[in-house]
């Protein structure tokens, strides 16, 4: 056992000796540092701190699609109350509010760390969210809906990224399977909503002059509902489950003791036996100095040069594009669209609607899971991954717009879910891991914003354009199949 001990400090001993001497001609001492990084959390290895911020980021999976989710439902009950013109609209608000914080978000992470923007996320989203439940006109709903996307917008974006920096190598497969979570969050939203909708709204049909506050507070209950378990779930991940800053983020920073510090911490939680030291490190008077906040924003064009880091951001712009515009344009227009072809898909009774809803959000959780073993496959890794479940998505897809009964719509509801989510799983999870550290953080959230700023287009299209023609369902499919091409383009990950 001493032997194995010893045998094993020799090889980081000779692992760390390796990477400082890179820094002897060929790359700069912040690399080198990063190399020394990475070697130490692939000798801490996987253990107890990384399940416990996996499930911890595992709630900003939720807190996501709570927000997408509500939204749909506190929409058409709030506009009973209100009575505005274009209700749709309030689907603006959200995305323009996602779009500013994704941005925002991302920028702080890169320049204040990642901990602080990690542990406020979810707990601005909680406040904002019970708030919005007392509104007293149409557009207080919308200036509360448009906070909320502001301080979640960057929420996935700071998960997936403290996730990427703190996975050892092989179990990288998981940023794809934490996915699932999003099938928790629809099915979460949508059971709870269902018996408040239901019983505590007013019905279809209704009007302001109908539909009283008092008639109406299902909506207003969901909110509350929904703020107080993202305020549980904020608590729970900042005092229970915890995180140390990112080793990663701080040497990028210059902070070598502060790096150790929080190696050292992670090693201890997982019991593992290595312990970084400051030696290992290039020392500061070798690094660079430390850049201003103007000279780190501008720092972004780095994701930019060169051909191979083009590439990567050229195909991850057009992803994320098409992320943005092809779900929520199909969804739009979908239903529309069977109506308008003659499908008979029950009585579109609330009890009817969450039930389906509840379905496909279950059959959905598993997607990011079969992603997660497709990736861990090298002859397939994300790139094949994504073209195989973009182009199974972009099937079923085609094939609901022939649904005519009820049971092919739950059927086919719950396939696309599937797939997509699958689809999803993988695009989110690549993002990250395929970005420098330096810029990881700004990176991941101007791509999400990009997806965001394409979405605000969805609802003035479901307001102003004609719902029942078909040809923005078969540019949907047409674009889950530019999603899996585009994959096939990417560059594989090291």
């Amino acid at each position: 056992m001493t032997e194995s001990i010893h045998e094993k400090k020799s090889d980081e001993v000779d692992r760390t000796r390796s990477a400082r001497s890179v820094v002897q001609g060929t790359v700069d001492a912040h690399e080198t540092n990063q190399l020394v990084v990475h070697q130490a959390i692939e000798a801490i290895g996987m253990g107890r701190y990384q399940w416990q911020l996996l499930c911890s980021c595992g709630f900003g999976f939720v807190v996501d699609q709570m927000i997408l989710i509500s939204i749909t439902i506190v929409m058409p009950n709030a506009a009973k109350e209100f009575g505005p013109k274009y209700q749709t609209l309030l689907s603006a608000s959200l995305y323009a509010g996602l779009f500013v914080g994704a941005v925002f978000c991302g920028l702080f992470a890169d320049l204040l760390g990642r901990k602080l923007v990690w542990q406020f996320s979810i707990f601005g989203v909680s406040i904002v969210t019970m708030l919005a439940a007392s509104s007293p006109n149409w557009a207080a709903v919308n200036v509360w809906t448009a906070f909320c996307g502001f301080l979640g917008g960057g929420n996935l974006a700071i998960d997936l990224t403290v996730l990427a920096e703190n996975l050892p190598r092989k179990w990288d497969f998981l940023l794809t399977g934490a996915a699932f979570t999003w099938g928790l969050g629809n099915a979460i939203t949508g059971l709870i909503a269902w018996p408040l909708v239901v019983y505590r709204c007013c019905p279809n049909g209704s009007t302001p002059a109908t539909c009283s506050r008092s008639a109406n507070m299902g909506w207003r209950y969901l909110d509350i509902i929904l703020g107080g378990i993202c305020l549980f779930m904020s608590i729970g991940r900042t005092f229970v489950l915890g995180m140390h800053e990112s080793p990663k983020w701080l040497v990028s920073q210059g902070r070598i003791e502060d790096a150790v510090t929080s190696l050292n911490l992670i090693s201890a939680k997982n019991k593992a036996e290595h312990r970084a030291d400051v030696s290992h490190f290039c020392e500061a008077s070798e690094l660079p100095p430390k850049p201003s906040w103007f000279q780190e924003v501008l720092s972004v064009r780095e994701l930019f040069q060169g051909w191979k880091k083009l590439r990567l951001m050229g195909c991850l712009i057009l992803l994320w594009a098409f992320v943005g515009i092809c779900y929520p344009l199909y969804n739009v227009f979908l239903p529309y669209y069977l109506q308008a072809h003659g499908a008979n898909l029950g009585d579109g009774s609330n009890n009817q609607t969450y039930r389906d809803l509840a379905v496909s959000s279950v059959v959905g959780i598993f997607g990011p899971l079969l992603s997660a073993y497709l990736v861990s496959i090298k002859k397939l890794q994300h790139q094949w991954t994504l073209f195989i479940t973009s182009c199974i998505c972009a099937v079923f897809a085609g094939l609901f717009t022939q649904v005519r009964t009820e049971a092919q719509n739950i059927a086919f509801s719950s396939m696309v879910n599937f797939w997509l989510n699958a689809l999803y799983a993988v695009i989110y999870a690549y993002t990250p891991a395929s970005l420098e550290t330096k810029h990881r953080g700004v990176g991941c959230g101007m791509l999400m914003a990009c997806g965001r700023l394409v979405s605000i287009s969805s609802p003035f299209i479901a307001t102003f354009g004609d719902v029942t023609s078909g040809v923005p369902l078969w540019i949907s499919c047409a674009m889950y199949v530019g999603m899996g091409l585009l994959g096939l383009a990417l560059p594989r990950l090291d």
